[in-house]
């Protein structure tokens, strides 16, 4: 089949997911074509949390200042607070400055950037920003990819625009369509995990509520009432807003949904009759814990929500799909570049998939465990009793909650979940956050380097990164002679930045080989009599090559 078009890389889907693998695959040299079947990023806010992991990837592409800029302020992520209405008083709240010293300190310590609130929308254009000034894709909006086809050698991508059709031959297809997307079905790709959870309606408009927000800001606000339960989300802690709330197909539908409708049940959440809103878009989603059965079929990858869906109780969505992004594009780019075999791509989903998988658990238990806090099937009958008319009975009610919010707080504060997943690693007793252990991300420590205190994570760029004990100089000389065609660059303890070696498991001689994705792929404490046989052996292992015989 002739072609119209040719490139290494066809992206299905514009959302956070395929813009991020676009942005990764050109800082390895190697272009690409997104496709989107809408005209632009869609402003209609859904996921908002970015969590540590994935505002330590945004800072690696540059973005992490526009997304911080776009966010809520730090104060709105301290509180999460449950209310009968906006306007009434707490029913209780979680305070996560209140968490413990230990777990502030550990925190500050992790990373040099913080888990924040931006709307999705917002990342998705920072993001859009980024790949249009770094110049390595071409994004088509209004163009859907309605087949791919895997020859083998290739893989011919059918799309159409405007009523028009035509073909272009990708080396590789990535499929981050989204959960609404038709792609992976398409393949013949099943998902795997529990039934549907439940669905909810989501309802973004702008209004003014900074009366009830200036002097108490929260991430979160959940209302607990008969007439229009949810939750209010701040999208930007000034005026963008969301308030979501269960949705039953069974008994009612989106067209029930009028602006005016919409805007009684804002009301009526605020707890204002005269309360100035403006509708902006109506939308539904579904709660669903499910993993593609597999990640990679041929030439075609799944990456973002086309892999995974999980509830949004911990937030992990979006921020899954962009580690998965960081993943694939440099694992792409190395096939590409012919540094490493094809079966290096295997080891995507081996990794990441394993890492949905407890994202997913973690999420429904989240769910579950909400139940108790007046979140999820009981809302109405929780709200009943609030509003009785015995004394007693609301009174009681409001002890439970206040007594079972405080019990969610891992939910909102989970820096394991965000940080400490190791790929391959075996058991270990040792804090994957806080000190280097293979199969993780590099630690983060702020060095002095170059004449700027920086993250050891900003050493890691698209190659791989040695960092050499004080002294470990021959790691650093052996590189040239081991890496080949593998991008490297090498660091040594000492001379290149003051680091603590114990905390790196350095020692004085080893060495750190880490990944263009900043895991570890492989480390030692102790010198070696043939430094340059032990890095190469390593990279071929790292760039899923068998070892030399």
């Amino acid at each position: 089949m002739s072609a119209d078009e040719q490139t290494p890389v066809l992206i299905a889907g514009a959302g956070p997911v395929g813009l991020a693998t676009a942005y990764v695959l050109g800082r390895h040299g190697i272009p690409s074509i997104v496709c989107e079947r809408f005209g632009a990023v869609n402003p209609h806010p859904r996921a908002h949390v970015v969590n540590t992991r994935s505002m330590e990837l945004l800072r690696a592409w540059g973005v992490a200042a526009a997304v911080t800029g776009d966010a809520v302020a730090p104060e709105w992520m301290l509180n999460i607070v449950w209310k009968q209405t906006l306007a009434g008083e707490p029913l209780g709240r979680i305070n996560l400055a209140d968490g413990g010293a230990d777990r502030i300190v550990r925190r500050g310590n992790a990373s040099p950037e913080m888990i924040t609130s931006c709307a999705q929308d917002r990342v998705q254009q920072r993001l859009l920003d980024a790949l249009r000034a770094q110049g390595m894709a071409t994004v088509h909006f209004d163009t859907s990819v309605v087949r791919v086809t895997d020859t083998g050698d290739q893989v011919d991508v059918l799309v159409e625009s405007g009523g028009a059709t035509r073909t272009i031959a990708a080396g590789y297809v990535v499929a981050a369509d989204g959960a609404a997307g038709t792609l992976r079905a398409d393949l013949g790709i099943g998902m795997a995990g529990m039934p549907e959870l439940g669905r909810q309606v989501n309802i973004y408009f702008h209004a003014d509520l900074s009366p009830w927000t200036d002097t108490d800001p929260a991430l979160l606000i959940w209302m607990i009432n008969a007439e229009s339960p949810g939750v209010f989300i701040g999208m930007d802690g000034k005026h963008r807003w969301t308030l979501n709330r269960p949705f039953d197909p069974a008994l009612e539908s989106l067209s029930d949904y009028t602006p005016q409708r919409c805007i009684d049940l804002v009301r009526t959440a605020v707890g204002s009759a005269d309360l100035a809103v403006d509708i902006r878009s109506i939308g539904t989603w579904t709660m669903a814990a499910s993993t593609a059965e597999t990640y990679r079929t041929g030439r075609v990858l799944l990456a973002g929500d086309s892999a995974h869906q999980f509830p949004p109780t911990g937030g992990l969505g979006m921020n899954t799909g962009l580690a998965d992004a960081d993943n694939l594009g440099w694992k792409l780019a190395a096939v590409l570049g012919g540094w490493a075999p094809e079966s290096l791509l295997d080891t995507y989903e081996t990794e990441r998939k394993a890492v949905a998988i407890s994202n997913a658990e973690r999420s429904v238990a989240n769910a579950l465990k909400m139940f108790d806090a007046g979140i999820g099937p009981l809302t109405i009958q929780i709200a009943e009793r609030l509003d009785s008319a015995e004394p007693s009975v609301a009174q009681r009610e409001r002890e439970l909650l206040a007594a079972a919010i405080p019990r969610h707080r891992e939910h909102f504060d989970d820096l394991d979940q965000e940080l400490a997943y190791v790929y391959g690693g075996e058991d270990t007793d040792a804090d994957p956050i806080a000190v280097a252990v293979p199969g993780a991300r590099l630690p983060h420590a702020w060095i002095a380097h170059e004449g700027a205190t920086v993250s050891t994570l900003d050493l890691i760029g698209p190659w791989f990164t040695v960092i050499a004990g004080p002294s470990g100089s021959d790691w650093a000389t052996a590189l040239s002679e081991a890496a080949g065609e593998v991008p490297c660059r090498a660091f040594i303890v000492g001379h290149d930045f003051e680091l603590d070696t114990d905390r790196f498991g350095l020692g004085s001689a080893g060495v750190i080989l880490v990944r263009p994705d900043g895991h570890i792929a492989w480390s030692t404490d102790q010198g070696s009599s043939a430094p340059a046989a032990d890095l190469a052996a390593a990279l071929r292992t790292a760039c899923g090559r068998k070892p030399n015989p």
